[in-house]
This record gives C-alpha cells, sequence and structure tokens, in this order.
C-alpha cells in the first residue's frame, strides 16, 4: 500500500454523505484511509460507486495507478463485508482467496488442460448447490482467465509474446511457462484465481473493455487475442481483482454469484486493479 493509505472519494451516482457510512466497514476491513487534503502526486484513490460499469470508467483506469472501483450492494449504501477484505487483501500483498476453506489448484501447461479445469470449477458449482446458469458463467470465465494466462502472458527475453500470435497452432507451452489456476466456494461464491510468472497485465486492456459498455463489443487483436475475453469475465463476474508486480507476477481473481441471476452485465460489479 502507499504511503498515506487511499483517498476514498465518492463518484457521481452516489452522494457524497455515503462516504461516512463506508469508512468505518473499510477500516474494519483493514483498509487505510488517507487523512487530510490530497497531495500533489496523489494517494491512490479508492472510487466508492453504485458498481454500474459505464464507458466513463475506461478513461480513469488509464491514469497511474488506475483508481479501485468499489461497488456499494447493501441496502444501506455501504461496501460488502467480504469485498472490503479482498480490497484488504489485495493491497497488503496477501492471499486473495479466503481462508479456511478447501482450495482446488490447478497447473495448466496444455491448452487440454483449460477445459478439464473449467469442467472441474463448473461441477464445484453444482455440488456447492449453485445454479446451472452459474455454472455456465464459471466455465466462462474459467476458459478466458486460464487462455490469457497461459497462451496471452508469456513472454521471451526481450518482451515478445511466444504463443498469443498464434493460439491456433499451440497445444502446449514451455515447462517455464505454465500457469496456476485455483478456486474455492465460500458463502454462495465461486472464487477463481490464474497466476502467471511474467507480470504482464496493465490495466489498457481493461479500459478498452469498458469502452463500449452496454453496446457491441470492440474487438481488438493487437495483443494477440479477439480482446473479447476480458469483456465477457466483467460480465459475468461480481468483482475482478487484479495484482501486477511488473516482471514477476500477474494475480486475477474473480468472484462469481453462484445464483439463478441471468442478467450478470448489469449487476453492480467492482474492478480492483492494483499495480505495485
Amino acid at each position: 500500500m502507499e504511503p498515506g493509505g487511499l483517498l476514498l472519494i465518492a463518484d457521481e451516482s452516489l452522494p457524497p454523505a455515503l462516504l461516512e457510512r463506508a469508512a468505518p466497514v473499510l477500516a474494519q476491513g483493514g483498509v487505510a484511509l488517507h487523512q487530510g487534503p490530497e497531495l500533489p502526486s496523489g494517494p491512490r484513490r479508492l472510487v466508492l460507486f453504485d458498481g454500474r460499469l459505464s464507458p466513463s470508467h475506461a478513461e480513469s483506469l488509464r491514469r497511474e495507478p488506475p483508481p479501485l472501483l468499489l461497488a456499494t450492494r447493501g441496502p444501506d449504501g455501504r461496501p460488502a463485508a467480504w469485498e472490503v477484505r479482498l480490497l484488504g487483501a489485495l493491497l497488503r500483498g496477501g492471499a486473495l482467496l479466503p481462508e479456511g476453506v478447501e482450495v482446488a489448484r490447478h497447473r495448466l501447461r496444455r491448452v487440454a488442460d483449460i477445459g478439464v479445469t473449467g469442467a472441474a470449477a463448473s461441477a464445484a458449482v453444482g455440488q456447492a448447490g449453485g445454479s446451472r446458469v452459474a455454472a455456465g458463467l464459471v466455465g466462462d470465465v474459467v476458459h478466458e482467465l486460464a487462455a490469457n494466462a497461459l497462451l496471452d502472458a508469456p513472454v521471451d527475453a526481450r518482451g515478445q509474446h511466444r504463443y498469443a500470435h498464434r493460439r491456433t497452432e499451440v497445444s502446449e507451452v514451455a515447462e517455464e511457462d505454465a500457469c496456476e489456476l485455483s478456486f474455492a466456494v465460500e458463502d454462495g461464491r465461486m472464487w477463481l484465481e490464474v497466476v502467471d510468472r511474467f507480470g504482464g497485465l496493465r490495466p489498457g486492456p481493461f479500459a478498452r473493455a469498458l469502452e463500449g459498455w452496454g453496446g457491441r463489443v470492440r474487438v481488438d487483436a493487437s495483443g494477440g487475442g479477439a480482446g473479447l475475453g476480458l469483456r465477457r469475465i466483467l460480465e459475468h463476474s461480481d468483482t475482478v481483482a487484479v495484482r501486477v508486480r511488473p516482471g514477476q507476477e500477474s494475480r486475477v481473481l474473480c468472484v462469481v454469484d453462484m445464483g439463478e441471476a441471468r442478467r450478470r452485465a448489469t449487476q453492480p460489479k467492482s474492478l480492483l486493479f492494483c499495480l505495485q
């Protein structure tokens, strides 16, 4: 976490008075807030909003550092306690998956491993009493997370992508390029996390995914993929949390509600991107 903590602000979707109610919840979750006026360089911004992502958030994600977009979910207008705990762990460098629950870990090296892991995560939703709709969404999120980490993330010593521009030709990556995907169930939610060792993920692709939010997807194949994966991840998930240590590790965690709700793209969402 940066010295001085986070600067808590409310975007135009919320009345500023809600900050007074949110601050105690954040403090209880171990999130330090900045005291006093904003400095010229500015601490990292924690933006409290109604959870309705829009194209207006795309430009804010291009700021350095990008703001953390935290949704208000409860009827009292405060952020959820489970999400505040995640935010605190994200900033402190702690484990993002919930503690005290069974975690299934899958090492992925072959493209075929993606489907096997997606099927296992979908089955876990059913075993936990989740809906068929949620099981399908979880399978989609696993596919997108794993494909990005396995095929798009690896780069060589010169920073050139090893597999991204020939996805359809790759069936297996080098041993050192393998990634890990883990999942766990807690309180009616599926937590999905993927980790790669390259640390090349940046906010830009997320900003591009939001530029046409609510409309047709804009395809961008410049990075090797079709640019559709992140949009699908955001639509299906309640929360997307990212922690990147440049050149060392990218860690992406998605939380998917296991209930019946079908219009997931319109549900409140948080996008927490932490570049360390």
